[in-house]
């Protein structure tokens, strides 16, 4: 299966940074799957943290970056919802966290 991607955006105007699609949404029939995250929209750079490492491996980012991968298991047999943080920096040097999700369908 393709990585699905994600991107890390702080839009003009807005408070803090988000990631688009929020939820990342991984299909039963993918197995496996892994998920590349990246820069987008004003973002100088960001940390992924919090994933749960029964699932994800890694489980977060090696401090910030411009770009992380993590494979999703997606080993559940019920549909599953995953919190996780970004921890961006704005281009102009602002932080923000934001707590999106993944969710694993049955």
């Amino acid at each position: 299966m393709p990585p699905i991607n994600a991107t890390v955006d702080w839009p003009d105007g807005q408070a803090s940074a988000t990631v688009s699609p929020n939820p990342i949404v991984v299909p039963k029939g993918n197995g496996a799957t892994v998920i590349q995250w990246t820069n987008g929209v004003n973002v100088a750079t960001f940390e992924i943290t919090g994933l749960d490492a029964s699932q994800f491996t890694p489980a977060a980012s090696q401090g910030q970056g411009t770009s992380f991968s993590t494979t999703d298991a997606n080993s559940n047999s019920t549909m599953t919802e995953y919190s996780y943080n970004v921890n961006a920096v704005h281009t102009s040097g602002l932080r923000s966290s934001h707590d999106p999700k993944i969710q694993n369908d049955a």
